[in-house]
């Protein structure tokens, strides 16, 4: 028997595309609880759109189970789809020519939410997305950010456990991406819906998500508490960045590179990163003379946590990444 404080239990989630030579899905497990954050994260083709759609009971797996809520979605679809909201990339979330209001009431009678509560349910979500101002406009007219916020806002009409987000942020300028970010915080954490994320924007994973979930090429890299794996990267691999002046020239940075192979560099407004290894005093020292000799202006040095990204660079690049 499940047990319902978990919201999400999958195991063994596989599926195999007719005609597929590989499983586009491998024995996926997952779970997650009120409250938590889950990101999914995989390069493109990786398996992640087909992973959520199982979940969210759009797709037939070929083997494996999903329960939400405790209910089976093979055996119990209904009732479990009755506890998920989902906003897909690519999937037709809103109706352009239709206003804020009325996307709300056209999703909320498809999603069977009794007409007494719905009207206060939908004054409700325009004041959390910051929309009431936009109630009467047609969405065409929305910004990409105001389009992703009624989205959200639409698969949360029926008051779900589950809410699924696939590329939330993707197109949003800087401002309304934090704008986003907050508000799906502050949904697991106010409200306790269970978030299951996928991005390509590790930045977003890492600030928002309690467990990160690594797949390539359908199957299961590593499953882990995003602050754990970022300690135990960081303890692997401690990491020197050094900050200098200007561009590198090609002949200097040769000649760190014969020094020390596992550099990396790169440039921007001017300014030139260095990203290195642990390295000892006396090697550190020697490298900040040799940049120093060719002309190079040092403007900082010290040490850093290993990122996301390069946590998720390092176990995906080994292998052919899929298209």
């Amino acid at each position: 028997m499940n047990d319902v404080r978990t919201v999400v239990e999958v195991k063994a989630l596989t599926k195999v595309y007719p005609g597929a030579a590989k499983a586009a899905v491998s024995a996926l497990n997952l779970t997650l609880h009120p409250g938590e954050i889950v990101a999914l994260l995989g390069p493109n083709g990786a398996g992640k759109t087909t992973a959520v759609k199982m979940i969210a009971g759009l797709v037939l797996p070929t083997a494996g189970s999903v329960h939400v809520m405790g209910h089976d979605m093979m055996r119990a679809h209904t009732a479990g789809v009755r506890h998920i909201g989902a906003v897909l990339e690519g999937a037709r979330n809103l109706y352009w020519r239709l206003s804020a209001e009325e996307n709300l009431r056209y999703f909320g009678a498809l999603r069977l939410t009794p007409r007494r509560q719905l009207a206060g349910r939908i004054d409700e979500l325009l004041s959390l997305f910051g929309l009431e101002a936009q109630r009467s406009q047609e969405v065409r007219h929305f910004s990409r950010g105001m389009q992703q916020k009624l989205a959200i806002a639409a698969a949360l009409l029926h008051d779900p456990d589950l809410l699924l987000l696939d590329e939330p942020t993707l197109g949003l300028d800087v401002k309304a991406a934090r704008q986003l970010e907050e508000t799906i915080a502050h949904l697991a954490r106010e409200q306790g819906k269970a978030i299951l994320l996928t991005t390509h924007m590790m930045d977003v994973a890492e600030k928002l998500a309690q467990r990160i979930t690594v797949i390539h090429q359908g199957q299961e890299v590593i499953s882990e508490e995003t602050q754990s794996l970022l300690r135990c990267y960081s303890a692997q691999r401690d990491l020197v960045e050094i900050h200098v002046a200007g561009t590198v020239p090609q002949a200097l940075w040769n000649q760190v590179q014969q020094m020390i192979p596992d550099a990396t560099i790169s440039g921007e407004n001017g300014m030139t990163q260095l990203l290195l290894p642990a390295l000892d005093q006396a090697l550190l020292l020697r490298l900040l003379q040799q940049l120093d000799a060719g002309g190079m202006a040092i403007q900082e040095v010290g040490r850093r946590r290993a990122r996301l990204e390069e946590i998720f660079l390092s176990l995906t690049e080994s292998e052919q990444m899929d298209g």
